[in-house]
C-alpha cells in the first residue's frame, strides 16, 4: 500500500464538513457536539431540546437525523430520519430543512 493510499483510508469523514457545521451552528444559535462517529447540533425551543445528528454515510455522504427530547432526559429521544445520502455541497440546505423536522417532533 502506498503512503497516499494510507492517508486516504485514515481520512476523518468530518474533516471537510466540520467548518460548515461550525458556521451553521454559530449562525443559528446552536451548540455543536463532536464525538468519534457523529456530530450533533442542538438547541432549545418550546420547552424541549432539539437536535440534528450528522453521521458519516460512507464515502463523501452524510446521514442526517432530526431529534427531540425533554430536558434532563437525553436518553429518551424521539428521532426521525431526514436524509441518508447528503453530499457535502448539500449539507447546509439539508440542515435548514432538518430544523423544521426536529421542531415538529414531540417526545
Amino acid at each position: 500500500m502506498t503512503e497516499g493510499a494510507q492517508v486516504q483510508l485514515d481520512r476523518d469523514p468530518f474533516e471537510a464538513i466540520g467548518p460548515k457545521l461550525t458556521v451553521f451552528a454559530l449562525a443559528n444559535g446552536m451548540d455543536l457536539a463532536k464525538d468519534e462517529t457523529s456530530r450533533r447540533l442542538s438547541w432549545f425551543t418550546e420547552g424541549l431540546e432539539r437536535g440534528l445528528r450528522i453521521e458519516s454515510g460512507g464515502g463523501d455522504s452524510f446521514v442526517v437525523t432530526a431529534l427531540a427530547w425533554r430536558i434532563n432526559a437525553p436518553d429518551d429521544v424521539t428521532d426521525a430520519p431526514v436524509s441518508d445520502d447528503v453530499l457535502l455541497a448539500d449539507v447546509t440546505a439539508t440542515l435548514e430543512q432538518a430544523i423544521d423536522a426536529a421542531n415538529a417532533l414531540t417526545p
